[in-house]
């Protein structure tokens, strides 16, 4: 995979480096090849700290607030995920998605136009980076590190579940017959997030460039990622935002949580105040923030909620939403060397990866053996259509040689 990350940074330009002086793309290199190397949760905050570094927002705190996140769920993660049956890394597994779509993005050309055209159209978003790859290192960089930020509310829910089974199981072995359920407290307030606005100084300049926002219109989180959505899969934002709002009850009744609507609903809100704070360009919410915010909405909710009734969407294509595309690959084939918290987890235990991955196809191949929950047929188990960048498809493979 080092190849193929390195050709990628090679080619990077980020904007503060050229004009302000920076050196963010020497620490991210730095940062990178060490865990690549050693790939241990030390070297994966070291991934995170470059990145979110490179990427803050506004006045610089002593306590960076997205690194504060991420070290939380770590330790939520470490804690408490050793109480339930089956729970597996994703701290550093977020890192390793990160990665694995860098160098998709890197080796396959395909992706590239997909990911431009439907990105850097000046036209819908004047204020895409102008420089090269940073608009997609940005916007990716964000779905994949934070896709899994809702996971501790899922981890809540099945520690709770686990100890009413037991509670039940005497004096008889008989389970509880009604899962509980976890939120977020008083959610309503939690999504509440008004417009928007330009600071006076540039709302001339902002209504100029984007005169047909209505998007800006949505005060809640919800909306904005329905409204989002929406026309990029060709369903009306009303319905959208009906079902979304269907399966925030649909997850109470039934007793489950899907922490990719949670991490989303998240993700919105911190950004939402930041910009709201510093009083930066609103674009840069409507567009890369929710854009990624989406994908890590979709790469749940689009297999479980959008491919149902009513919708029945078929496969997820590239140019509708490459972002998320792309975490649904990725996340689904990213299973080497994840540690196992659970009881009953076995770890991911694959070792000696090797990722072929150009315009025809890709192929992982490792050496050891798979996890018992590992995905292994991926074309039964994805829900995009992987021949858009990849005429031969993805193959997992054991053995095979790793020159």
């Amino acid at each position: 995979m080092k190849k193929y990350i390195f050709n990628f940074f090679r080619k990077l330009e980020i904007y503060e480096d050229l004009h302000n002086s920076k050196g963010y793309k020497k620490d991210l290199t730095i940062a990178i090849s060490k865990f690549i190397d050693i790939g241990d949760e030390e070297s994966a905050y070291g991934v995170y700290t470059a990145f979110f570094k490179a990427y803050w927002i506004g006045v610089q705190e002593s306590d960076n607030p997205f690194l504060e996140l991420t070290k939380t769920i770590k330790k939520y993660e470490e804690c408490a995920g050793r109480l339930i049956d089956n729970q597996r890394d994703h701290y550093i597994h977020s890192v390793n998605v990160f990665l694995l779509g860098i160098a998709i993005f890197s080796a396959n050309e395909k992706y590239r136009k997909y990911f431009d055209d439907y990105a850097l159209d000046k036209k819908i978003y004047p204020d895409s980076y102008n420089t090269k790859n940073e608009e997609f290192f940005y916007r990716w960089g964000l779905a994949a590190l934070f896709h899994d930020i809702g996971y501790p509310i899922e981890i809540t829910l099945k520690q709770a579940n686990k100890y009413f089974n037991f509670i039940w199981c005497y004096p008889k072995k008989v389970k509880c017959k009604k899962s509980s359920f976890v939120k977020i407290p008083h959610f309503d307030k939690f999504i509440k997030l008004p417009s928007l606005k330009a600071s006076m100084k540039y709302r001339t300049e902002f209504f100029l460039k984007y005169p047909r926002n209505k998007i800006a219109d949505k005060n809640d989180s919800v909306s904005l990622l329905a409204e989002y959505i929406a026309p990029r899969l060709g369903i009306s934002s009303g319905n959208m935002k009906k079902r979304m709002r269907f399966f925030i009850g649909k997850m109470e009744k039934d007793g489950f949580v899907d922490h990719g609507f949670y991490g989303a609903v998240i993700m919105a809100r911190w950004y939402y105040h930041l910009l709201k704070a510093t009083k930066w360009n609103p674009a840069y919410f409507y567009y890369p923030v929710l854009d990624s915010a989406t994908a890590i909405l979709l790469h749940n909710f689009y297999k479980h909620v959008l491919m149902k009734k009513p919708f029945n969407l078929r496969l997820l294509r590239a140019y509708q939403h490459p972002i998320a595309y792309l975490l649904i690959i990725c996340d689904e084939i990213q299973d080497w060397n994840r540690k196992a918290y659970g009881e009953n987890d076995n770890p991911s235990i694959e070792k000696d990866i090797k990722l072929i991955v150009n315009n025809n196809g890709l192929r992982l191949l490792y050496k050891g053996k798979r996890a018992k929950n590992s995905s292994v047929k991926i074309s039964k188990t994805f829900v995009v259509n992987e021949c858009d960048i990849f005429k031969k498809g993805i193959r997992i493979v054991k053995g095979g040689k790793h020159g």
